[in-house]
C-alpha cells in the first residue's frame, strides 16, 4: 500500500505539468478536505460496525480512498507551488527595456566564452513587476571582475522572460527554466557597480560559494587537460564547460549517465565515509569506556555516510540522481535505526515520492525517469543475479558468475531502456553495450575516485603536486579508456535514429520489459522483447499522393521550413546560427528524426543570410542532402565556414548543388515544386553580392492536387512586382511563407491581393531587433479575413493538405503547457 501511495505522489505531480492551464488550487483543497472527512467515516463505520475482518471489497474500497485523497492532496500541493512561483513573473512593461536592480549572486558562476551566466537574487529594484529570481548574463568587460556568490551588486539590466524555441517533439527551454526557478533573463548595460559582499547569507550562497572555490583549485591541474572538465563534472558536478564535441561522443555510445554525478558516485563516497567513521569509532575511547558502548558503532558509521552523502549532493549540484540516491540512503537509514523491515522497491518508491514532493517539477526531467527506470531495472535484474550466484560453490565459479552477471546485467539494462530513450531522444546507441563494458568499471573506480582525491588535495595548501599527479592519473586514465569509446562513436551504425512514437507503443514496451525480465521459469519470456519493436520501428504516416505536408518551423529570427509529400522531402532554408551550435544541428535535424525522416531528397537555401544559411554546417552533418539549390556559391560558402572554423574542419558536401534559376520545375508524387525566383541569377563570389542577397533570394512555388504554398524569402517589393509581370497566375497559394520575415520592404499590397493566401506565416524571433512581424505587414495580410500566424508567438506552424482539406494549426496550441506564455492561434 505504502507503495502505490507514493505512485500516486508522483503521478499526480506529473499529470499537473502536461495540463494546459493551472486548476484552482482552492478547488482541490475543497476536494482533498471532502474526501478526507469520507475516509474518515468510512473508518469509524468499519471499527463500529463490523466487528470482524473486513471483507476484501471493504478493504478495496478503503484502499482505493486513501489512494485517491493522496492523488488530491499531493494534486493541491504541487498546484499551489506552481501558482505561487508563476506569481513571480516578469510585467511586460519591465521587458526588453533597462531596468535598474540590486541583486544577490546565488549560484555558480559560469563562464560561456565571450560572457559569465549566473543566477541570482534580486535585492532591490527601483519599479515593482520584476520578478525576485533571474538569470544574469554580464558580457566580459575588459577589466574583468571576479564575480562570486554572495557578491551583491547594483546595475542596469535589460530583462526578458524566458522563450525559447516551440517545435515538435522539441526541448522545452521554458518549462526546464521554471523547473530551476528562473523566472527572467538579465543582460547587463554599462558598468555593474560592487556594493558588499555577503559569503554566509545563506546555504545556497555558501555551497555555491565552495563549489566554485573547488573549481577554481582543480582548474589549475587540469585546465591544460583535454578532458579536464569532464574531471570537474565527476567532482562537483559542473557540466557547462565540458567540449560539445565530447558530448557529442558520449550521447553517442551511451556513456552520458558515466560524465555526469551518479548515484553510484555519492553511494561510493558515502560507503566510503561509513567504514571510515566505523573503524574510528570503534577505537574511540572516552573516560575509560569505548564509544560504541554509548552510541552503537554502526548507527554512527549509517549517520557518518548519510552526512556525507549529503554533503556531496549539494556539493554536485543536488541534481535529480544525487537526491535520488540520498533519500534512498535516508529511507534506508532510517528503517535501520527504527528496525522496520524494509524492500528495495519500497525505498525506490518512498524516494521517488520525496524528491516530487520537494521538487514537483521533477517529473518533467528526463533524467528523472531515466534514473528511477534503471534502477528500478538494476534492483529486478540484480536480485536475481545475487539468488544464481548464491548457488555458485567455490570462489573460481563465484568468480566467473561474477563476470558473467555482471555482462548479463549490463546488456539486460541496455535493452530494457532502448525503448524510453528512444522515446524520449529519438535515438538509440547500439554501441552503448560496448562503450559502458568498457568505461563503466574504469570511470567508476578509478577516474571519479581520483578526481575527487584531486579536489580534496586542491584544497590543502602546499600539496600541489600531490594534486596534479592525481589529475594526470585520472585523466590517463580517462584519456586511454575513450580511444576505444571514440573509435565507437566514428562508425557508421554506433547510433540510430527513430522516430518518436505515440506514448501507447511505448506503455506496450514497458509491458513487454517487465514480462521479458521474469526470473526462468515462466513460459515464452522472449515474447517480451518482441513488445519492444513497435516503439523502435513505428514511422509517421506520410501525406497522401497529391498532398503535401509543411511545417514552419521556430527557430528564431530565421527561416526553416520543411515540406513532405508521399516519398519524398525538401528544406527550405536552415535556420540561423546559434551561438556555438546552429539550428541545423539543435532544430531542424531532431525534428527530422523525430518525424522518421534522415535524408532530404533535396535543400533550398534561398540567399546566403546567416538567418537562412546558418544552419547548414551542422544540417550536413546530422543529414544526409541529395540535392542543394542555391543562389550563391555554395563551396566559395563552404569553403568560408571550414576556414572560420579552423582545426581542419570539413564539411560534408551535398551529392549536388545547381543554383536557382527562375522556371525551373520538377514533380514529386503529383506535387510540382516551381522555382519563381530569381531570374539569370550570377552565383558571383561572396564578397562581391553583399547587397544582392535578399534581392536574389530563391522563392518557390509548391503545387499540390488541392492546395499550393509559396515561400518567398527575403525578398522585397521590387522583386515581388519582377515576379508579378512574369509568372501572375504562378503566385497565388493557399498558405504563404510571408517575405523577409515580415519586413516592411516585402509584402506589398499588389502582391498580397495577387497571392490571395488563406494563410500567412511570419517566421521571426521573439522580441527580435528589427521589429518584425510590422504591423502593417500584418494588417495586409489579415485582411479579408486571413490568418496570419507568427512563429514568435505561436511556435512551429504546420500546414497539411490532403482531399479533406488544408488543416493549419500551431505548435501552441497541441504542446499547451501552464508555463506557455503565448498567444492565441489567429480564428
Amino acid at each position: 500500500m505504502g507503495r502505490l501511495m507514493a505512485l500516486m505522489v508522483v503521478a499526480a505531480a506529473a499529470l499537473l505539468q502536461n495540463l494546459p492551464t493551472l486548476p484552482s488550487w482552492r478547488v482541490l483543497l475543497g476536494l482533498s478536505v471532502g474526501l478526507g472527512v469520507l475516509l474518515f467515516l468510512l473508518s469509524n463505520y468499519l471499527k463500529r460496525r463490523l466487528c470482524h475482518t473486513p471483507s476484501s471489497v471493504w478493504r478495496t474500497t478503503g484502499r482505493a480512498f486513501v489512494l485517491l485523497f493522496t492523488f488530491c492532496v499531493t494534486l493541491t500541493w504541487v498546484t499551489w507551488r506552481a501558482e505561487h512561483r508563476l506569481s513571480d513573473r516578469l510585467d511586460v512593461i519591465h521587458e526588453n527595456v533597462v531596468s535598474r536592480v540590486v541583486f544577490r549572486v546565488t549560484g555558480l558562476v559560469q563562464d560561456q566564452g565571450d560572457s559569465v551566466r549566473f543566477q541570482a537574487r534580486v535585492v532591490s529594484e527601483e519599479l515593482a513587476g520584476i520578478p525576485e529570481n533571474i538569470q544574469v548574463v554580464w558580457r566580459k568587460p575588459e577589466l574583468d571582475p571576479q564575480v562570486r556568490p554572495g557578491q551583491v551588486w547594483r546595475a542596469a539590466l535589460i530583462f526578458r522572460r524566458p522563450r525559447g524555441a516551440l517545435n515538435p517533439h522539441g526541448f522545452d527551454f521554458e518549462g526546464h527554466m521554471l523547473s530551476r526557478n528562473i523566472r527572467a533573463v538579465g543582460r547587463v548595460r554599462g558598468t555593474p557597480k560592487l556594493l558588499r559582499h555577503e559569503p554566509y547569507h545563506s546555504m545556497e550562497v555558501v555551497v555555491a560559494r565552495a563549489r566554485q572555490h573547488l573549481r577554481s583549485l582543480m582548474r589549475r591541474h587540469v585546465d591544460a587537460m583535454p578532458y579536464g572538465a569532464v574531471l570537474i563534472a565527476l567532482a562537483i558536478g559542473d557540466q557547462d564547460s565540458v567540449n560539445a564535441k565530447h558530448w557529442e561522443v558520449f550521447n553517442k555510445t551511451g556513456i552520458t549517465h558515466l560524465v555526469s554525478i551518479s548515484g553510484s558516485h555519492v553511494t561510493m563516497l558515502a560507503a566510503f565515509g561509513g567504514v571510515a567513521m566505523l573503524w574510528c569509532w570503534k577505537r574511540l575511547r572516552w573516560r575509560g569506556r569505548a564509544a560504541s558502548e554509548w552510541i552503537p558503532a554502526k548507527v554512527m558509521a549509517g549517520l557518518m555516510a548519510l552526512l556525507v552523502a549529503w554533503l556531496y549532493c549539494l556539493l554536485a549540484g543536488w541534481g535529480v540522481p544525487a537526491r535520488r540516491t540520498f533519500f534512498m540512503l535516508l529511507v534506508s537509514g532510517l528503517a535501520l535505526f527504527s528496525r522496520l523491515p524494509t524492500s528495495a522497491s519500497g525505498v525506490l518508491c518512498l524516494a521517488a515520492a520525496v524528491v516530487t514532493l520537494i521538487d514537483p517539477w521533477s517529473p518533467t526531467a528526463t533524467g528523472f525517469w531515466l534514473s528511477f527506470a534503471a534502477v528500478a531495472i538494476l534492483l529486478f535484474v540484480g536480485a536475481q543475479s545475487a539468488r544464481s550466484l548464491a548457488v555458485s560453490p567455490g570462489w573460481a565459479h563465484q568468480g566467473w558468475g561474477v563476470l558473467r552477471e555482471s555482462a548479463r546485467l549490463q546488456w539486460l539494462i541496455t535493452l530494457a531502456m532502448l525503448p524510453v530513450l528512444a522515446f524520449l531522444f529519438q535515438q538509440v546507441s547500439v554501441s552503448s553495450p560496448l562503450a559502458n563494458a568498457v568505461a563503466i568499471p574504469v570511470v567508476t573506480f578509478i577516474v571519479t575516485p581520483l578526481a575527487l582525491v584531486t579536489a580534496l588535495i586542491a584544497l590543502i595548501p602546499g600539496l600541489d603536486f600531490l594534486a596534479g599527479g592525481a589529475a594526470l592519473l585520472s585523466h590517463e586514465a580517462l584519456a586511454w579508456t575513450m580511444v576505444p569509446v571514440n573509435a565507437l562513436a566514428e562508425t557508421s551504425w554506433s547510433s540510430l535514429a527513430v522516430a518518436a512514437a505515440p506514448s501507447g507503443y511505448l506503455l506496450l514496451s514497458v509491458i513487454g520489459i517487465a514480462w521479458a525480465l521474469q526470473p526462468p521459469g515462466v513460459p515464452v519470456r522472449w515474447v517480451g522483447w518482441i513488445l519492444l519493436l513497435p516503439v523502435l520501428t513505428w514511422q509517421p504516416e506520410r501525406p497522401p499522393v497529391g498532398g503535401w505536408h509543411l511545417s514552419a518551423l521556430d527557430v528564431g529570427q530565421g527561416s526553416a521550413i520543411l515540406i513532405q509529400t508521399h516519398n519524398h522531402t525538401l528544406l527550405f532554408d536552415t535556420g540561423p546560427r546559434l551561438g556555438a551550435s546552429d539550428a541545423g544541428q539543435r532544430v531542424i535535424a531532431p525534428v527530422m528524426r523525430a518525424l522518421g525522416l534522415n535524408t532530404l531528397d533535396a535543400l533550398v537555401v534561398s540567399h546566403a543570410d546567416i538567418d537562412h544559411v546558418g544552419g547548414l554546417p551542422g544540417l550536413l552533418k546530422e543529414i544526409a542532402v541529395r540535392q542543394v539549390y542555391t543562389s550563391f556559391n555554395l563551396d566559395d560558402w563552404l569553403a568560408k565556414v571550414e576556414k572560420s572554423g579552423g582545426q581542419g574542419q570539413t564539411i560534408t558536401r551535398p551529392l549536388a548543388a545547381h543554383i536557382c534559376e527562375a522556371g525551373y520545375q520538377w514533380l514529386w508524387d503529383r506535387v510540382t515544386f516551381t522555382i519563381l525566383h530569381p531570374l539569370n541569377v550570377d552565383p558571383m563570389p561572396l564578397g562581391k553580392q553583399k547587397q544582392r542577397k535578399n534581392e536574389n533570394s530563391c522563392v518557390l512555388h509548391i503545387q499540390g492536387q488541392h492546395h499550393s504554398a509559396l515561400l518567398t524569402g527575403d525578398i522585397g517589393v521590387k522583386q515581388e512586382a519582377d515576379i508579378l509581370d512574369r509568372a501572375l497566375k504562378g503566385v497565388q497559394a493557399d498558405i504563404v511563407v510571408v517575405g523577409h520575415h515580415g519586413s516592411p520592404t516585402s509584402s506589398s499590397q499588389r502582391f498580397v491581393n495577387a497571392v490571395g493566401a488563406r494563410h500567412a506565416i511570419a517566421q521571426a524571433g521573439y522580441l527580435n531587433r528589427f521589429s518584425h512581424p510590422a504591423p502593417e505587414v500584418m494588417r495586409r495580410w489579415q485582411a479579408g479575413q486571413r490568418r496570419f500566424w507568427r512563429t514568435d508567438e505561436q511556435g512551429a506552424v504546420t500546414a497539411t493538405s490532403e482531399t479533406k482539406g488544408l488543416h493549419v494549426y500551431a505548435q501552441s496550441s497541441v504542446r499547451q503547457r501552464y508555463w506557455h506564455a503565448r498567444a492565441k492561434p489567429p480564428f
